[in-house]
């Protein structure tokens, strides 16, 4: 048999007959004989029933006792209560039930409103930030009253709500378009996205594992990483490294930077997966030449600890830096370190506490107590020692426990701030209950409890 690409070769098998309802109108027929020379077949239909060439076919066959779809196909030519097609399978044979896919002809909300990566769009897609979003809506619903039985212009109407900033108005849409056609690749990412990240009182994690999960069996590429990153991390369902490896591992080979460095930290740590630090090591680097930021960070912390490769602090170095330089707080503050402690680098105070100034100022606690600590440790007089309290105290409400000790420390002892017994007592308190051995034992010594 001659083998097909057409619209409807992204389905996958073991799909039941009743899983694939049509969105417009379905034409059933019977394969009723087969041409060995061409390998095309025959398929009757009922009369009165009207079919095109270049529309898509299901065919379906039994396998313990139900209809399951064996393959797909195209019609390309029309005869009389029939027509002939060609399928991407051998196992077609005379008797199968064939299905028809139709869908409404091009309209205007079409040209207005098609959703890129959309597989059911008859025009060319019109991207989020092209799409004049009311105008949209309009005529979608217009095209929904001509053709109510048409799932892409539900979906293309939830898009144009979505984009107009009314995510409850959208996901109503993505849903009528899901409950005509069941496998809706775009339709069930773009419902997905909105459980996932849309506003707190419509986010339903379970609902969006599944929609993200047969989004993702069914090839699109979007939800991927998003499908991994649940299993992953717990979200909507039970913790599933297995399945969160095979996901990233199929969007890291598509190329996805993300899902090429969450593939490596599964490799590092054997999650779903056997450990392979070489492997890892692979994937981090494909990463972080797409560019992506996090893989470079990763790449300084292999570097600077020696996983899989020889330690080098330069390297290390090498690497934090170019994150550092893309915006990654964690990098700046190992940047900043590294100046300060002359690691991998020439030793420079100013250079150090420009880069954890620029992490502090993100928020990154530990950042703010490193910038406290070379003032206390390294300045020469009162006024280092109440840049030393001010960055402690930062870091305190942050609360980084060992913050909260020096702070105490600080306010018992009258250094850079105003002596106090009861704030000092306050913050060994704060750093005690984290765990933090140094302030129990001044709170002991201070005959405080915590």
């Amino acid at each position: 048999m001659k083998n097909l690409v057409s619209k409807a070769s992204y389905l996958l098998a073991a799909l039941s007959a009743a899983t694939l309802q049509s969105t417009f109108a379905d034409v059933s027929g019977e394969i009723v004989s087969s041409d060995l020379e061409t390998g095309a077949l025959t398929v009757a239909i009922e009369v009165g029933e009207t079919v095109a060439v270049g529309e898509p076919l299901v065919a379906f066959g039994e396998v313990d006792g139900e209809q399951v779809e064996v393959a797909t196909g195209e019609i390309i030519g029309l005869g009389e209560n029939s027509f002939t097609a060609i399928f991407d399978s051998e196992e077609v044979i005379v008797g199968m039930e064939i299905l028809v896919k139709q869908s409404a002809p091009e309209h205007d909300a079409d040209l207005v409103s098609a959703i890129p990566d959309d597989i059911y769009a008859v025009a060319d897609p019109i991207l989020n930030a092209n799409l004049d979003a009311p105008a949209a809506a309009k005529i979608c619903r217009e095209a929904i009253s001509e053709f109510p039985k048409e799932s892409r212009f539900y979906a293309q109407l939830g898009r144009a709500l979505e984009v107009d900033g009314k995510p409850a108005s959208a996901i109503l849409q993505y849903e009528k378009a899901i409950a005509l056609r069941p496998d809706y690749p775009v339709a069930l990412h773009n419902l997905a996205k909105l459980r996932f990240y849309g506003p707190e009182e419509l986010r339903d994690f379970e609902v969006a594992r599944k929609h993200f999960n047969r989004a993702a069996e069914l090839g699109f590429d979007a939800s991927l990483p998003v499908i991994g990153t649940m299993c992953r991390d717990e979200l909507g369902g039970d913790r599933d490294y297995a399945a969160a490896a095979n996901w990233f591992s199929i969007a890291a080979e598509k190329g996805n930077p993300f899902s090429q460095n969450a593939l490596a930290e599964c490799y590092e740590n054997g999650w779903g997966i056997d450990e392979d630090v070489s492997t890892a090591l692979l994937w981090y680097r494909s990463s972080a030449e797409l560019g992506y930021t996090p893989a470079l960070r990763n790449l300084g912390r292999v570097f600077a600890t020696g996983i899989g490769v020889e330690k080098s602090d330069r390297k290390a170095f090498d690497w934090y830096s170019r994150a550092a330089e893309k915006g990654d707080v964690e990098s700046q503050y190992q940047v900043g370190r590294a100046f300060l402690d002359g690691r991998g680098v020439v030793y420079s105070s100013e250079y150090g506490l420009e880069w954890l100034t620029k992490a502090a100022d993100s928020g990154h606690a530990a950042a703010m107590r490193e910038i406290a600590s070379h003032y206390y440790h390294n300045g020469d007089g009162r006024e280092d020692l109440d840049l030393a309290a001010a960055w402690y105290k930062k870091a305190a409400k942050k609360g980084d426990a060992a913050s909260q000790y020096n702070l105490g420390s600080m306010f018992e002892k009258g250094e850079g701030i105003d002596r106090d017994k009861g704030l000092a007592i306050n913050w060994y308190r704060q750093a005690a209950r984290q765990g933090h051995s140094e302030s129990q034992k001044r709170l002991v010594k201070l005959k405080a409890d915590w």
